[in-house]
């Protein structure tokens, strides 16, 4: 058979080889491109092309939870590429502050760092703007300003098993609406 546009995903949620090779030569420049981008500034080409194969290695993983449209598809395989870089940027970036504590930053990388905080904080709102109100404000609470359970259920007077829920049922409802990404990996 052979693997074009129209049935590529489904031969590869059945675990077809072929088509992460279609994926491969279709999609592998979208995402050096996102990886290069967030990777940069760190100047390791090896660990570029390490979170491009850990990308891949992801799509072919995830594939049966993509439930998109085709043309969803090449967002999934964005958002996928921006987050595995991110962690990888993270790892990178720890490492770096575990063998020097008087780490030197470039006025470059700091920038860099400053608008990595400021894009991921943009993609979070974005994300969670899916969300009711009430949803959003837990969401913003807990992930972005680390408040405990306790302090978010104090604030917005509720009880600390209403905000469980708020957010076990938010984090179900944004895992639909990325296409089955985790969003444990997005947030």
């Amino acid at each position: 058979m052979k693997i074009n546009e129209q049935n590529f995903i489904a031969l590869l949620q059945a675990g077809e080889e072929e088509a992460l090779d279609y994926v491969i030569d279709h999609y592998l420049p979208l995402i050096k491109g996102v990886v290069v981008k967030t990777l940069g500034p760190l100047n390791k080409n090896d660990l570029s092309k390490e979170c491009c194969n850990e990308v891949l290695l992801s799509i072919w993983k995830n594939a049966k939870n993509f439930t998109g449209e085709p043309m969803d598809f090449k967002k999934w395989v964005c958002v996928i590429a921006k987050y595995k870089a991110v962690d990888y940027f993270r790892t990178e970036i720890r490492k770096k502050e575990s063998h020097s504590l008087d780490l030197d930053f470039t006025a470059h990388e700091l920038t860099y760092q400053k608008n990595m905080l400021l894009e991921e904080h943009e993609n979070f709102h974005a994300i969670v703007s899916k969300l009711k109100p009430v949803d959003q404000k837990i969401f913003i609470m807990k992930y972005l300003l680390d408040f405990d359970t306790e302090e978010i259920a104090r604030q917005l007077q509720m009880t600390k098993s209403a905000i469980y829920n708020r957010l076990y049922y938010g984090k179900k409802r944004l895992k639909k609406s990325l296409g089955g990404i985790q969003i444990e990996e997005t947030i």
